[in-house]
């Protein structure tokens, strides 16, 4: 089975948070891989009746494009550039401690509500199956009643689809509010967890496979790298669980009651991304177990043919050591077939002992 390992803080050369130490807070720097890319936009306007896709190339220009009466849904591509984060910062009014957590690609899933605005980060998960690893970026939201800004690590068009059906009026999601879009953006992230898992299931079952027809020196090297990746995907969805838990249940003036139902199901998903990381836990504990054991009876099969072998010889050498001593008077030795006598006896010793064994079911 091929080695599938993730990239996590840990094993990425990026900027780490003792970076921040003895600042102070709010500062922007950006946590995270460094990047050359250049910061992109991207603007969808629609209401009810129409939606278009605005070119933007700046902060200002989002900002000249806004209309009232239209739901304004502006994509950040790119957090390394703080510049620009702060710039989006002041055009919008955002608080320096919410654009701290964005340039932080370390930063736990959250929800923050805000007076006037509603707050929300992420992990986005990806599985390259060319390179069998499995990539994350770090995702945030900001939304109110007709503005929704999205920010990304990078372009990955995970969001593609959802802005298609805007554009080309397939959706209903037209006729509500910003809500329901940040209903849309989270629920497409979310949905990736589920490839991922998928995945770690085949990982695992072709894993358990493996073990139980033939026990390799790597196989135990496979199970702590899986139970490693499941450790980081835990990180990324117990804290996802109690964010979206607190978009669905509490009660804030930017999210409708007919869209806490939907983030209820987000919030079901996250649930059952839970149970099957945890039943995979157990699955990967019980291969530790078999693994073990295969071992353990595979050492004490060896030690029994040894063991075996090592007994047959006990009387053997005592004969031969018998007529290996150096007196002069050994009364068999005169005899002519002896020699033939000897083996006779060690034959027969040999034979007797084996059908002993399998009698007592020891070999």
């Amino acid at each position: 089975m091929d080695k599938k390992t993730i990239k996590d803080p840990v094993r990425d050369k990026r900027k780490r948070l003792s970076f921040k130490a003895g600042m102070p807070p709010g500062t922007l720097v950006h946590i995270g891989k460094e990047s050359n890319q250049q910061v992109s936009f991207s603007l969808v306007s629609y209401n009810t009746e129409t939606a278009e896709e605005i070119p933007v190339s700046s902060v200002q220009q989002c900002v000249d494009a806004m209309k009232k009466g239209f739901i304004m849904w502006i994509n950040v591509n790119g957090i390394h550039n703080t510049c620009v984060i702060e710039e989006i910062g002041k055009a919008f009014n955002l608080h320096p401690i919410v654009l701290e957590d964005i340039t932080n690609t370390e930063q736990r899933p959250k929800f923050e509500d805000f007076d006037d605005y509603v707050f929300f980060t992420l992990k986005n998960l990806d599985f390259n199956k060319n390179e069998r690893m499995i990539n994350y970026d770090q995702m945030s939201f900001i939304f109110t009643d007709q503005l929704v800004i999205s920010f990304q690590e990078k372009e990955q068009g995970i969001f593609d689809l959802i802005k298609e059906r805007l554009l080309n009026g397939k959706s209903k999601s037209r006729s509500r509010g910003a809500d329901f879009l940040v209903y849309l953006l989270i629920d497409a992230v979310v949905d990736t967890y589920f490839s991922v898992i998928e995945e770690q299931e085949v990982e695992i079952e072709h894993l358990e496979e493996e073990i139980l027809k033939d026990v390799k020196g790597d196989s135990l090297k496979e199970i702590q790298n899986i139970k490693r990746d499941l450790i980081v995907l835990l990180r990324s969805v117990y804290p996802l669980r109690e964010g979206i838990s607190k978009l669905e249940k509490r009660e804030s003036k930017f999210i409708s009651d007919d869209t806490q139902m939907f983030f209820r199901d987000i919030y079901d998903h996250t649930i059952h991304i839970i149970e099957s990381i945890e039943t995979q836990r157990d699955i990967l504990s019980g291969l530790m177990d078999i693994y073990l054991s295969s071992i353990s009876n595979r050492m004490n099969a060896v030690m029994k043919v040894l063991t075996v072998i090592a007994t047959i010889f006990i009387p053997i050498t005592f004969v031969a050591g018998v007529y290996g001593m150096n007196f002069k008077v050994l009364p068999e030795l005169g005899w002519e077939y002896g020699y033939l006598y000897f083996w006779i006896i060690c034959i027969a010793v040999v034979i007797g002992m084996l059908i002993y064994f399998r009698r007592k079911k020891w070999l």
